[in-house]
C-alpha cells in the first residue's frame, strides 16, 4: 500500500513540475489568478508536513521537496530530470569532462592546436557536451561534438551524418 501510495504521488509531483514548467516557457505572458493554501500532508493516516501549495485552475501543485521529506526520500534536479529516491552517481563534472575528452582525442588536439568549448547538458540530462574547434584567422571549424556520460565518463562523438553517437 505504501509502494503505491508513494508511486502516486511521486507521479503526480512529476506531472505537475512539467505542467508548471511548461506554463513557465509559454511566450505569451498571460496573466493568471492562483491560491496559495497551507496543506498538510499526510501519509497512512499520520501527518508529515505542513506546507503552502498553490491552486490554479482546480489542480493543486505542492513543492516535492516537501513530499519527498515527507516520505524520507532525497530528492534532486540534474539537466531536465527530477529524481526522488535513489539518486544517480554522478562522477563527471563540467571541469572534468574536459579531461575524459582530451584523453580520447589528445592526438587530434595536439596536433592541430584544436580548441574546446562546453555546450552545456544535453537535453536528456545524461551526458555533458563538448563542442571541439579549429581557429583560423578568419573563421572557426568545428571538429565535432563529444558527449560525455555523467555517470561513468563515457565518451561519444556524435555522428552527424548518421545522428548517433558512436563510442569511443
Amino acid at each position: 500500500m505504501k509502494d503505491k501510495l508513494k508511486g502516486l504521488v511521486i507521479g503526480i509531483l512529476i506531472g505537475s513540475t512539467i505542467t508548471g514548467a511548461t506554463a513557465l516557457a509559454a511566450t505569451n505572458s498571460t496573466p493568471i489568478k492562483a491560491a496559495i493554501q497551507k496543506l498538510n500532508l499526510y501519509v497512512d493516516g499520520t501527518k508529515k508536513s505542513s506546507f503552502n501549495a498553490i491552486t490554479y485552475n482546480n489542480t493543486t501543485y505542492v513543492p516535492a521537496r516537501s513530499v519527498s521529506q515527507a516520505f524520507n526520500q532525497a530528492i534532486s534536479i540534474k539537466g531536465d530530470n527530477l529524481y526522488i529516491g535513489k539518486q544517480p552517481k554522478f562522477i563527471v563534472n563540467e571541469d572534468n569532462a574536459y579531461k575524459y575528452v582530451y584523453a580520447k582525442i589528445k592526438r587530434d588536439v595536439d596536433k592541430y592546436k584544436l580548441g574546446m568549448m562546453d555546450e552545456g547538458y544535453s537535453d536528456d540530462g545524461k551526458y555533458f557536451v563538448i563542442r571541439v574547434y579549429e581557429n583560423h584567422p578568419e573563421y572557426i571549424v568545428t571538429w565535432g561534438f563529444y558527449y560525455v556520460e555523467l555517470t561513468n565518463g563515457a565518451v561519444y562523438k556524435y555522428e552527424i551524418a548518421d545522428n548517433e553517437l558512436v563510442k569511443l
